[in-house]
C-alpha cells in the first residue's frame, strides 16, 4: 500500500484533494485521470503502485469510470 502511514494519509489527502476525478460526460478521460492519480500517488510514495496493491487496484477502478460522481 505505501511504505508508512504518513505517505499513506498524504496519498489520500491528495486523491481526496482531486476529487471529483472527471466531470458527467467526460467518461472518455476515465483512464487519462487514472494516470494523474497514479502520478499523484507514486510523487508522494514512489513504492505505492505495486502490482495488485491498493493505489494500483483503486486506479484501474478510476480507469473504468468506478469512482464518477454522476449517476449512472
Amino acid at each position: 500500500m505505501n511504505r508508512d502511514l504518513d505517505s499513506f494519509n498524504r496519498c489520500v489527502g491528495a486523491v481526496i484533494a482531486r476529487f471529483p476525478f472527471y466531470a458527467e460526460g467526460d467518461e472518455e478521460r476515465c483512464e487519462e485521470v487514472a494516470e494523474e492519480l497514479r502520478d499523484l500517488v507514486s510523487g508522494i510514495d514512489e513504492t505505492a503502485l505495486v502490482l495488485n496493491g491498493f493505489w494500483e487496484t483503486f486506479c484501474d477502478d478510476v480507469a473504468i469510470g468506478d469512482y464518477a460522481d454522476w449517476d449512472a
